[in-house]
């Protein structure tokens, strides 16, 4: 098999904190976080929310299987889709698993209570495929086939991981849950996205959200606002900005509301749909293809 130069992003879950199915998020989607990475012929995913079972069903009938998913952290709504993960039954699939310690516990910790009783009928020892678990440290770098990437530690309670994933001369850069710092930026976020071609980032709340103005104040609450975001892109030179992590109470009609009154004047930015994928190095203003 020739080597492939295709680098994409699809996004099968980019809702934040809790699923949020219904009639109004039927545009931009309720599950949680969900990334699905095609470096040349290398599959790499991020996170395992509620869209890595559509992502699972997507690659059912592939043949034997090898990938790579990575984690950015540990809470509920970035692990609970493993359990409905089809290709973890399958024999032959193999997954290497990296993530960090967060508050001294890894990634297999995490699945084997997922996958026991009384949370799950199926434990770990009933699936087919191998697993292989790997701890990194904020700051490191993997190689993964051709593909380099470097990591860095996010602003979150119990921490996040970020990644940047640079591939054929192109890079993507993925930095969700994150908080923005109360003054100035955050310098090592910037260092970790400065001139990739495309993020995706969290933009979980309005400025008025954030501080109180509407509800409850959310600072300290480990998500960013819009602007925010925004900043950091563009002090970062980011050439093409995904925003992400949307809040589960927002509507699709409010999202489609927060971009024409905020990003109206940006080409280079958008809030992104689940199921949509984009093309590493191509500008947003070209239409993503959306399957």
């Amino acid at each position: 098999m020739g080597v492939s130069k295709d680098f994409s992003v699809h996004f099968w879950g980019v809702r934040g904190s809790i699923p949020a199915p219904g009639a109004h998020t039927v545009r931009y989607g309720g599950n949680t976080t969900s990334l699905e990475i095609r470096c040349g012929n290398q599959l790499i995913a991020i996170d395992g929310g509620t869209g890595i079972r559509l992502l699972g069903e997507s690659l059912l009938g592939a043949g034997p299987l090898h990938a790579t998913l990575l984690m950015t952290h540990l809470h509920l709504d970035h692990v609970q889709g493993f359990p409905f993960f089809a290709p973890f039954l399958v024999p032959g699939n193999r997954f290497d698993i990296w993530s960090a310690h967060h508050n001294g516990t890894g990634v297999a910790d995490i699945l084997r209570q997922l996958f026991n009783q009384p949370a799950f009928p199926i434990s770990m020892d009933m699936l087919k495929a191998e697993l292989n678990f790997h701890t990194l440290q904020p700051g490191d770098t993997l190689q993964i086939g051709d593909a380099t990437v470097r990591t860095a530690r996010q602003r979150h309670p119990g921490d996040a991981v970020g990644y940047r994933i640079e591939y054929d001369g192109r890079s993507f850069a993925h930095c969700s849950d994150w908080e923005h710092p109360a003054d100035g930026l955050d310098e090592t976020l910037v260092d970790l996205v400065r001139d990739v071609d495309l993020m995706s980032i969290d933009a979980t709340y309005t400025d008025d959200e954030y501080h109180g103005r509407a509800g409850p104040p959310r600072r300290g609450w480990g998500h960013a606002t819009h602007t925010a975001a925004l900043a950091h892109a563009d002090a970062a030179h980011v050439r093409n900005t995904l925003l992400f992590h949307h809040d589960p109470a927002r509507t699709d009609d409010q999202l489609d509301e927060i971009a024409r009154t905020t990003l109206a004047h940006r080409r280079d930015v958008r809030f992104v749909a689940e199921r949509q994928v984009f093309q590493v190095g191509q500008p947003l203003m070209l239409p993503a293809r959306t399957v």
